[in-house]
């Protein structure tokens, strides 16, 4: 497997293994074997386990699968999933809500966020030109960096605090172009 992505759990007791084979492997430092196995219809390269629900794992692959899937590695079930209508390259937990912030290449080149139950898009950001490939929380999950093959790093204020609507985001945003 030619890993995409890798991710361990918040307790270190698992971490999640992407690749280009569209594979997803869970592991144990504990075990030789991987304690799940599962299939993507493309590239898995965004991962994430969420800090609130011990065992939820989520999952997003490129353009020819474009779906966010939530596992529950209790049972290695498949609790839900939605088609985002792009690649998606990266993801991340929110630490203030019951979100997941998911950003996206081919062929919205945006950042989404969704709510957890149902998955449920609440908000999108805009500005970047081409695949946002990289995703950065701070550690007091108020705002993102994210990265882009336009060459800029974005800067995203989420206001979790104010509870201000997401599309305010994109008047706050800060960019660096080190082109410029």
């Amino acid at each position: 497997q030619e890993v995409c992505g890798l991710k361990w759990n918040p307790n270190g007791e698992y971490f999640a293994s992407g690749g280009n084979d569209n594979k997803l492997f869970v592991y144990s430092p504990k075990t030789l074997l991987p304690l799940m196995k599962k299939q993507h219809k493309a590239a898995v390269k965004a991962l994430g386990w969420s800090e609130r629900q011990t065992g939820l794992l989520a999952t997003g692959a490129g353009s020819a699968d474009r779906c966010l899937r939530l596992w529950n590695l209790k049972d290695q079930s498949l609790v839900d999933f939605k088609d985002t209508g792009s690649q998606i390259c990266n993801l991340a937990f929110s630490k203030h809500n019951n979100e997941i912030i998911t950003t996206h290449g081919f062929s919205n080149n945006e950042i989404n966020i969704w709510q957890v139950d149902g998955i449920k898009k609440v908000g999108t950001l805009t500005g970047h030109t081409s695949r946002v490939l990289y995703l950065s929380l701070s550690p007091c999950g108020e705002f993102i960096v994210t990265g882009a093959g336009d060459e800029t790093l974005r800067f995203w204020d989420l206001n979790y605090a104010e509870k201000k609507e997401f599309k305010e985001f994109i008047n706050t945003s800060s960019i660096l172009n080190p082109n410029m």
